[in-house]
């Protein structure tokens, strides 16, 4: 039928996406994140080590830029880091 109610629910379909990802900003970040840990004179997998991780794939794919990953984790890798959240961001 031509009910408003499921148009609307079309509209709503079509314009889902999944979820939201920008690889430009995550690349950046990654870039940060390698930049810092290298300064400090720390391995993928200490810094592994210190965000309680028990290996180092995750930072591996975050300083590529590989993976989405979560504001709590960016905040983990950050105090990590002893930098601020920000200075991963800019």
């Amino acid at each position: 039928s031509n009910s408003p109610y499921l148009l609307t629910l079309d509209v709503a379909k079509s314009r889902r996406k999944g979820y939201y990802r920008d690889d430009k900003f995550l690349s950046d970040i990654g870039k940060n994140v390698r930049r810092i840990r290298i300064a400090k004179g720390l391995t993928q997998m200490e810094l592994a080590f210190l965000c309680n991780d028990t290996d180092y794939s995750q930072i591996n794919r975050i300083e590529r830029g590989k993976v989405n990953f979560s504001v709590s984790y960016l905040h983990l890798i950050s105090q990590a880091l002893e930098v601020s959240p920000e200075d991963l961001l800019s």
